[in-house]
C-alpha cells in the first residue's frame, strides 16, 4: 500500500507539473499609443497593431470597448472582421472579458471613453489583469486629455504627457514630427502608416525596459507608441519573466520516470 500511494502521489505531482507548464505558457500582449486611431479611422495603424498583437491572425476575435460609435468598426478594424462592441455606458460591457475575445481595443478618451467610463474601467482593473494573464491582448488608444489616471486600469506604464499640438500636430510623411523606431520598423510600422494615424495627443517616457518604443515624437524624443509582447501582470506591475513551459514539462517527465522506477522496485 505504501509503494502504491507513493507512486500515485508522484504521478499526481507530474500531472500537476504538466498542467502548470500549459498554464504559464499564456502571456499577454499590449500596445499603448498616443493616437486616437478610432476617431481618425486609422485602419492601417490599427491593422499594424492587431497584426503584432495576434501574430497576423486575422480570424482573432476583437472586442472594442467604448461608447457607441457610428463610424463603423468594420472599416476601422480592416482585416479583422470578427468583432464585438462593448458600450461602457451599459453594465454588460464587462462581458468583454468572458466572451472569448483575443484582443480588447480600448477607445480613445473623451471621444469614446468619458470620465465616468474611465472610472468604470479603472474599477475593473483586476478583470483586465486576469484577461491579460490568460493570454489576452490589449490595444489602448490615447487618453486625449483625461490624463494619467486614464491608464489606472493597468499597472504603471511610465509618465504620460500631453503633446504640444501647436508645435507638431501631425506627421505629413517626412519624419519631422513622428517617426517609427528601429523596433517599430522591424514590426512593419511605416512612416506612411503613422501619417495616416494623424494627431498624437500624448507621449510616454520613463516606461522602463519592460516596454519597447515603436514610434517616437520627434520634438521631444519621447515615445508615442509602446508595447510589450509576452508579459504578465503581477506584484503591481508588468513583467516579462514568464516561466517557460519546457523546464516544467521536463520536471513532469522526471517525476514520471521516478514513479515508474519505484514501481519496478
Amino acid at each position: 500500500m505504501k509503494n502504491f500511494s507513493q507512486s500515485s502521489l508522484v504521478k499526481f505531482m507530474a500531472a500537476g507539473a504538466f498542467a502548470l507548464a500549459a498554464s504559464v505558457a499564456n502571456a499577454g500582449n499590449i500596445i499603448l499609443t498616443g493616437h486616437d486611431t478610432d476617431d481618425h479611422g486609422a485602419t492601417d495603424f490599427m491593422n499594424w497593431g492587431l497584426n503584432l498583437l495576434t501574430n497576423n491572425t486575422t480570424t482573432a476575435r476583437v472586442g472594442y470597448i467604448g461608447s457607441y460609435w457610428a463610424g463603423g468598426l468594420d472599416s476601422y478594424l480592416g482585416n479583422y472582421d470578427n468583432f464585438q462592441q462593448y458600450d461602457v455606458n451599459d453594465a454588460s460591457w464587462t462581458n468583454a472579458f468572458t466572451d472569448g475575445n483575443d484582443v480588447l481595443v480600448i477607445g480613445s478618451g473623451w471621444d469614446f471613453i468619458s470620465p465616468s467610463n474611465s472610472a468604470a474601467m479603472n474599477a475593473a482593473a483586476s478583470q483586465f489583469a486576469s484577461f491579460f494573464n490568460a493570454g489576452g491582448s490589449l490595444f489602448v488608444n490615447t487618453h486625449q486629455g483625461l490624463g494619467q489616471s486614464f491608464y489606472d486600469f493597468l499597472p504603471p506604464v511610465g509618465n504620460v504627457a500631453a503633446s504640444d499640438l501647436t508645435t507638431c500636430s501631425a506627421e505629413f510623411g517626412d519624419g519631422s514630427c513622428m517617426s517609427p523606431t528601429a523596433a517599430g520598423t522591424a514590426t512593419g510600422l511605416t512612416l506612411s502608416t503613422i501619417a495616416g494615424a494623424s494627431i498624437t495627443h500624448n507621449q510616454f517616457s520613463n516606461f522602463g525596459p519592460t516596454f519597447t518604443a515603436y514610434e517616437t515624437y520627434v520634438p521631444t524624443g519621447n515615445a508615442i507608441t509602446i508595447g510589450l509582447i509576452g508579459g504578465k501582470i503581477d506584484d503591481g506591475g508588468f513583467h516579462t519573466d514568464v516561466p517557460e513551459p519546457a523546464p516544467l514539462a521536463l520536471m513532469g517527465l522526471g517525476l514520471l520516470g521516478l514513479a515508474l522506477r519505484r514501481r519496478k522496485a
